[in-house]
């Protein structure tokens, strides 16, 4: 496991906070991570491997796409409580979930 210095370094960073918090609902592809912040699939895919080095996510492969998860650690119980209590009262954070709907509900393929 990482120190708890590198999950902090990994943490101080707005789009990987935000990215957290899309993963907290549900697996995502980069695709609908990058769809749903507005960002490019480079800083997607840049900021997804900063967490999993970080082993704040996991990964996993399916056919051609990569799917990324939350890494549920019951050691780090602050993550719950920073994404429900914190993020979760921010309408910027809020915005991006809505994004996500948004983009589930028109997403007709696999990214």
């Amino acid at each position: 496991m990482n120190t708890i210095e590198d999950i902090f370094k990994a943490l101080a960073d707005e789009t990987r906070l935000r990215i957290i918090n899309l993963l907290y609902e549900k697996e995502l592809c980069v695709c609908d991570i990058y769809e749903a912040l507005h960002i490019t699939q480079t800083k997607a895919s840049r900021h997804l491997q900063y967490l999993k080095h970080a082993e704040l996510v996991d990964d996993r492969k399916h056919a051609q796409w990569i799917y990324y998860s939350l890494r549920k650690d019951k050691s780090l119980p602050f993550i719950d409580n920073l994404i429900v209590n914190n993020l979760r009262n921010s309408e910027k954070f809020l915005n991006d979930l809505e994004n996500l709907k948004e983009w589930l509900k028109r997403k007709t393929i696999d990214c």
